[in-house]
């Protein structure tokens, strides 16, 4: 596993604080996600007709009515029989990434606070960091309460909030441009976890300060070992 420091990036192992992504970062729960996503389009009629792992990352009135061009009428309606799929099974769809567990659990016992910042709903984030064991190494859980709600920079507000972190005491690991955008708004830098699903170059297009291929090198970038 590997990781790329970009030119100026600044002292990483120094942050105290540091905000994951959960799709794509902690858990690949892509699977689930295009699956129930494809059903939901074909039942109205839609032939999805391009790569679906674009459907992991952004929220997802968002993604339908960008990749699609619906109104908002119809991208409520499939959001919300996407979303009865994916509570009805989907969801469990997903598998940790590989040495997740470990990278936080090491962040955990070196003193550093840590919060989910996400935006999946808050319920489904929290039933999977569960099943998975991740939830007692983190000091909080910010998801999406609603879909006015989804905001990549909105959500990493509320995380920082809820650690009592300043901007520059943080650093934000993130999957796709959209937590690198999100991040970059509230002051925050980003490192971009390469977990599937991002583009090529989608990392140092975002501005994102690094990139790394797996938590074990998430894990020496962060503490320095």
């Amino acid at each position: 596993m590997s990781s790329q420091v970009h030119e100026g990036a600044l002292n990483l192992s120094g942050r105290k604080f540091v905000l994951f992504d959960f799709d794509g970062t902690l858990v690949d729960t892509g699977r689930g996600i295009m699956d129930c996503m494809r059903r939901a389009l074909e039942k109205n009629g839609i032939d999805p007709g391009m790569d679906m792992r674009r459907f992991v990352g952004p929220p997802v009135l968002d993604a339908l009515q960008l990749f699609f061009g619906m109104d908002a009428v119809q991208a409520e309606r499939i959001k919300d029989e996407y979303r009865a799929l994916y509570a009805a099974g989907g969801l469990y769809d997903c598998a940790p990434y590989p040495g997740a567990l470990d990278c936080v659990r090491a962040l955990h016992a070196a003193g550093r606070k840590t919060a989910v910042a996400t935006s999946k709903p808050t319920r489904f984030a929290r039933i999977l960091l569960e099943k998975f064991g991740f939830l007692p190494y983190f000091d909080a859980v910010c998801g999406a309460e609603s879909d006015a709600h989804a905001g990549k920079a909105e959500i990493v507000r509320l995380a920082l909030g809820a650690l009592g972190a300043r901007p520059e005491e943080a650093v934000m690991v993130g999957d796709r441009k959209y937590d690198v955008a999100g991040a970059a708004a509230c002051g925050v830098p980003c490192i971009g976890f390469a977990g599937g699903y991002e583009e090529r170059g989608e990392f140092a297009a975002a501005g994102a300060v690094a990139e790394v291929s797996g938590h074990a090198a998430l894990r020496a970038l962060l503490l320095g070992a």
